[in-house]
């Protein structure tokens, strides 16, 4: 049978008090002697008492539980950002209710509603890839809801954000390219809709650009195409392709096969970078170059900005782009010649 939860109205019978005075006792309050108050909380502590958090949030309105969405728990990134989120979150005493929207809008909506129907004190988010419409983010701070968004972020919703400044961070990479002598370079673009794949591919466009090297809209794929490994064999085929580019590293990886495929070295005819430093770049043969974003110090900067805006509903917005750091190894080499 259930152990039976100890209530207040259990230790005020056991002393003979009124449950008023032993939650007075326990929560610090006045009208209650010293001799009293420990022996209200000695009871309490030897039956075991803890205090119910549902009675608790609705007494205090708030909950003490942050909502997070994010697309997935498989990759890397999203593991470290949310060790980051929950680094700050834990110690200032809040319990994450955790949803994933798979890349799915409708997915992500039902979780906006089950987060708010949980009451939750604010939200973090991660817009999922399909994301075209954002009625439901209106509606959290229709709903006094404090939102953050992390990673990737609408132009349509004016609340905090955090993200990595995708712009540099592809353009540090392609011109690193173009400075070990690359001008046939490919780009692998990610999901249409987000801010991440237009910053990406607006950076690869400005580094071609300082180099002086003519935009090729041949050398650009799409990373959803289902064919994707043999529209990459048929670019590198027919282009010279002497560099790539891709919104990830695991979009990288099917430039490794494609190559394996047609027998072109990395990096000995073609040199490739990625995105995001997930352990797949330094699982592969031969490692590779990659962008790293910070994942964990964006988890721990939108956590933050979600306890700044509970705590101070009317604060100014904050919003971060982290610098971003490219990650040279065996996939790059300088071209002779």
């Amino acid at each position: 049978m259930k152990k039976k939860r100890t209530s207040i109205t259990d230790i005020a019978n056991t002393l003979q008090v009124t449950p008023s005075t032993v939650s007075r006792a326990l929560n610090g309050g006045g009208k209650v002697s010293e001799k009293k108050r420990l022996e209200i909380i000695s009871l309490a502590k030897k039956l075991g008492y803890r205090p119910n958090p549902i009675a608790k949030s609705l007494l205090e309105n708030r909950t003490n539980t942050i909502g997070l969405i994010i697309p997935e728990f498989t990759h890397h990134f999203y593991s470290r950002m949310l060790s980051g989120i929950e680094s700050v979150t834990s110690k200032a005493g809040y319990q994450l209710l955790i949803c994933t929207s798979n890349e799915d809008q409708n997915q992500e909506i039902k979780s906006i509603h089950t987060l708010l129907d949980a009451r939750v004190d604010g939200i973090i988010a991660t817009i999922s890839k399909m994301n075209d419409k954002f009625e439901h983010l209106q509606e959290v701070m229709d709903n006094d809801t404090p939102l953050v968004l992390v990673d990737r972020f609408s132009e349509e919703i004016e609340t905090p954000y955090v993200i990595s400044d995708d712009f540099k961070g592809a353009f540090s990479a392609v011109d690193h390219l173009c400075q070990i002598g690359c001008r046939k370079i490919m780009h692998i673009k990610g999901p249409d809709n987000l801010s991440t794949t237009f910053n990406r591919f607006m950076g690869y466009k400005e580094a071609l650009r300082k180099h002086e090297i003519e935009l090729d809209e041949r050398l650009i794929l799409e990373g959803s195409n289902p064919d994707l490994v043999e529209k990459i064999k048929s670019c590198l085929e027919n282009n010279w392709v002497d560099g790539a580019f891709a919104y990830s590293d695991y979009l990288a990886f099917e430039i490794y096969k494609a190559a394996s495929q047609l027998t072109i070295p990395i990096p000995g005819q073609l040199s490739v970078i990625g995105y995001a430093d997930e352990p797949i770049s330094t699982y592969i043969n031969p490692t590779l170059s990659t962008v790293n974003q910070q994942p964990f110090e964006m988890g721990v900067t939108g956590a933050k900005y979600l306890l700044n805006k509970i705590n101070d509903p009317e604060i100014a917005l904050e919003i971060k782009n982290l610098e971003t750091k490219l990650v040279i190894r065996e996939s790059c080499r300088r071209l002779e010649g």
